[in-house]
């Protein structure tokens, strides 16, 4: 899958959304401060409807969800239409439009049976038709004509059998796409190959459904981005009026298949280019539901008792990040490549810098109020996905990793690796101190700080006579060619992030054909033929004898076969939860954390909306309740520390 969609959507929601409803990165409010950990969720008598109030900066260029590639027209998409399945609060996949599903014994056909009780609505509430399963055809094939040019076609491209051969045109007729409408509510799917994460698939706009007729009206004008009569809605909420950068009035669907679980009434979102700097203070006045508090003021609102007590962290996203060992390096000769790649092909080497990263003192630059929360051990984060009732990380070979106090910080074990390192590299030629060249993006907020911090604290640590970590700003712009694709540094903060519900989409990033770590050590003919090096071929290098390419060779070929374990999950999830182990514990990468889109006031609670890091279900209000005041940092982390209680009482329930 290209890898351009995550990261559009990154961009999109870090710049374009503001009062996105604290899902990712209140002085004037009414109520009493409520215990800690509920957030204040209990409606006041005779309140009237829930209206809950934001601002936004940047306007939706369209509302044809069959076309757009941006989380900020995601978000517009995921509450007004539906899709076969959504995720619950717990990150539990439920059914939505299908009320159940079956596999075929092989993993290439799914079946799923619609409710009888969906339907399409105008903008004015009026009913249109059913939800059928010929709508589902419908949007599909209007997602892989390539005279529409969908923005998501790759996806669907991906699994769906002949969608990129019709997208392609290598194939004209477009019955020959594997999906059938058996009849109005039974659909079938027919895959290219075994896929297990497909579920998690069909909560992305490409698959939501379409009526052909509506969409034959409308022609040119279906969707455009001027009108909400351009649009059917069969989800939580329809869009009973759209008036480019002024405002949009989003209002309950009463129409909904499941408008007991919708709480709140109306969604009012008003047009401001300075809502950022703005939001905060109307915020105070009572004239917004919602407001970013920005890093810049920030501690002035967590040294205010009362400002304090109402701002609270976003929920952390789902992009990793690491620091990644440069085994291609193509820095300036004065940072010394040979010396870093003959140190860096050592283990004991590696495994000192792993264990000397103080995670928390790194992590405090950017997160100063919570920096535990944000630290992981692993690069796939906690609460990603499960299996059997038990979460991916605290699988066996991952459970050490992830549970870890210090997330690999140890003093003991950074000295003790330097000692045998030291020993070894000297033989192989290798000069001290050893150049570091840490690269970073001079645009990206305290990044240049944290990597001071991380220099001076493992310097500190190992000394100044075995490292010298060196900081260099890349360019603003096309920082990720340049730098990290260029392999333009030595040892890097860089992120990861997931398309679907498996393990396997946080592997890509060390797999043949992607530009981390060692990309030229991939594609050599050693590693192609099978063959290792010798130790006459290592020596001449200037290596040591046991050559990183053979554990590459390892981690690879444990990858390849937990991939091919289609059908048993289980074996399929520790299959890869032994390749991910494996290539921590040999120090190729050093896992940090997570991040989010900072602090915030909120009269929303992200705990009752639904929860998944992939697709478009974490985008949607339904299922969320106006609280009476926003959370204070305190009753956040009681509320998550709830949340996570019951998640793991709902997955070892489900099994």
């Amino acid at each position: 899958m290209k890898r351009f969609l995550a990261l559009l959507l990154c961009l999109t929601m870090l710049l374009s959304v503001v009062g996105c409803g604290g899902n990712n990165n209140d002085p004037g409010s009414a109520g009493t401060t409520p215990p800690a950990g509920n957030g204040g969720d209990t409606p006041a008598p005779d309140a009237g409807p829930a209206v809950y109030r934001r601002l936004y900066s940047s306007e939706v260029t369209t509302l044809n969800y069959l076309y757009t590639a941006t989380t900020l027209e995601f978000e517009t998409a995921a509450n007004t239409i539906d899709t076969l399945v959504e995720y619950d609060k717990y990150g539990m996949v439920q059914p939505a439009l299908a009320t159940s599903w079956e596999t075929s014994e092989d993993g290439l056909t799914w079946t799923f049976h619609l409710r009888d009780d969906a339907k399409w609505v105008k903008a004015d509430g009026t009913e249109y038709g059913p939800v059928t399963a010929q709508d589902f055809v419908t949007g599909l094939q209007w997602v892989v004509d390539p005279a529409n040019e969908s923005k998501t076609s790759d996806i669907v491209c991906s699994v769906i059998k002949n969608a990129d051969e019709l997208f392609t045109k290598t194939i004209t007729d477009f019955n020959e796409l594997g999906i059938e409408a058996v009849d109005d509510k039974t659909l079938v799917y027919t895959l290219k190959a075994p896929t297990p994460y497909f579920l998690s698939m069909l909560t992305y706009v490409c698959f939501m459904p379409a009526k052909a007729e509506f969409i034959a009206e409308k022609g040119d004008k279906f969707g455009a981005a001027d009108s909400a009569d351009n649009l059917l809605y069969c989800g939580a909420f329809r869009i009973a009026d759209f008036q480019p950068q002024v405002s949009h009035t989003y209002v309950k669907n009463d129409s909904y298949w499941d408008k007991d679980n919708v709480f709140i009434d109306e969604i009012q979102e008003t047009f401001n280019k300075e809502a950022v700097t703005l939001a905060p203070a109307m915020y105070q006045r009572g004239e917004t539901d919602y407001a970013v508090i920005s890093a810049d003021i920030l501690p002035t609102w967590m040294n205010d008792a009362k400002l304090k007590d109402v701002v609270a962290p976003q929920r952390n996203s789902y992009y990793s990040y690491f620091f990644c060992f440069n085994f291609d390096p193509h820095f300036d000769a004065a940072y010394e490549p040979d010396n870093w790649l003959k140190a860096v092909n050592n283990e004991n080497f590696r495994k000192s810098l792993y264990y000397a990263l103080d995670r928390v003192k790194a992590k405090t630059v950017e997160e100063p109020y919570d920096p535990e929360s944000q630290l992981i051990g692993t690069v796939t984060p906690p609460n990603f996905v499960s299996v059997d009732g038990t979460d991916y990380v605290d699988l066996a070979p991952l459970k050490a990793l992830s549970s870890s106090a210090t997330f690999g910080y140890d003093e003991a074990k950074a000295k003790e690796a330097m000692a045998a390192a030291k020993t070894e590299l000297a033989a192989a030629g290798v000069s001290f101190p050893v150049k570091v060249l840490m690269s970073y993006n001079p645009s990206t907020a305290n990044w240049d700080k944290q990597c001071q911090i991380v220099e001076q604290q493992m310097e500190g640590l190992l000394g100044s006579d075995y490292i010298d970590i060196v900081l260099e700003a890349g360019p603003a712009t096309n920082f990720l060619s340049e730098v990290r694709r260029a392999g333009k540094y030595a040892m890097m903060l860089c992120n990861w992030g997931p398309d679907y519900a498996d393990p396997e989409t946080y592997s890509d990033p060390w797999s043949l054909g992607y530009t981390y770590n060692w990309p030229e050590l991939c594609t050599d003919p050693a590693y192609e033929t099978g063959e290792t090096y010798t130790a006459e071929t290592a020596a001449a290098l200037g290596l040591e004898e046991k050559f990183i390419g053979t554990k590459v060779k390892v981690y690879n070929k444990m990858v390849d076969e937990a991939k091919a374990e289609k059908l048993d999950i289980s074996a399929r999830y520790n299959k890869f939860a032994e390749a991910e182990a494996y290539l921590i514990d040999h120090a190729f990468i050093i896992p940090f954390g997570v991040k989010n889109d900072g602090y915030c006031v909120n009269l929303v609670s992200p705990f009752d909306r639904p929860f998944a890091p992939f697709g478009v279900s974490s985008l949607k209000y339904k299922g969320a309740k106006l609280l009476e005041k926003s959370m204070s940092l305190e009753e956040y982390q009681a509320a998550e520390a709830q949340w996570d209680k019951e998640r793991a009482e709902a997955m070892a329930k489900a099994g």
